[in-house]
């Protein structure tokens, strides 16, 4: 049986409504499950903080405000897509929200693109060479808003950087950052979709109570520097 031109059009546009529809249930139905799955990044970690507070907009991964050993926390994950001829990946920032009165804006960058949005390195506008044992490669940026850290005292940190993991260090008179990778996107997902899918995007809670504790003890340090006659 053949059918009619006009018959087979309808068809053809019933067939194309149906598919839509379709596709607009999946992508509803994905748009839930990833919000969920990223929603979940710092489950493994809650039991770490004293009190803490996430907060999630849509599919964004969300945002975890703590309290930890007595101090602030800010923690936040990063989809850093421009990153060139790589896949998409996740920087995690782990925030001290603790003043450092007087001190000048001091950051660290390694393996620097000159694209890392989340950080304020290009804003900076006086850079420093790298101290003797620092990384050789490493983009170090200051302000003139105060008095530069003790760099002899990041001396005895900046061993930070010997993981390659480790991306960044940032001081400033709120506080002390770190930021280091979290994970890679999944290729097939990227190349064929470009959709940033992550393997395994939780954070490990001895990663992060590393990464806590040691911008405490920067901190500390920089503290007990800075009081000295």
């Amino acid at each position: 049986m053949q059918l009619s031109p006009e018959t087979t059009w309808i068809l053809v546009v019933l067939m194309s409504a149906a598919a839509i529809l379709v596709l607009a249930r999946m992508y509803r139905r994905n748009r839930r499950t990833l919000a969920t799955l990223r929603g979940a990044i710092f489950a493994p970690a809650y039991d770490l903080f004293d009190t803490y507070r996430v907060t999630q907009a849509g599919i964004a991964f969300p945002e975890l405000t703590g309290r930890y050993r007595g101090r602030d926390f800010h923690i936040d994950a990063v989809i850093d897509t421009l990153t060139f001829r790589k896949l998409p990946v996740l920087w995690l920032r782990v925030s001290l929200l603790a003043p450092l009165p007087g001190t000048a804006t001091l950051d660290i960058l390694v393996r620097s693109q000159n694209v890392e949005f989340y950080s304020p390195s290009a804003s900076l506008p006086h850079r420093l060479e790298p101290r003797p044992g620092w990384p050789a490669d490493a983009m170090i940026r200051a302000d003139e808003a105060g008095t530069l850290p003790d760099l002899a005292v990041l001396d005895r940190h900046i061993d930070i950087f010997r993981e390659p993991q480790t991306k960044e260090l940032l001081i400033t008179a709120k506080g002390v950052r770190i930021v280091r990778l979290l994970d890679q996107a999944r290729r097939a997902e990227y190349l064929v979709l470009r959709q940033a899918e992550f393997e395994s995007p939780q954070v490990s809670p001895e990663a992060l109570r590393a990464m806590m504790d040691r911008t405490l003890a920067i901190h500390a340090d920089l503290t007990s520097a800075g009081a000295k006659p």
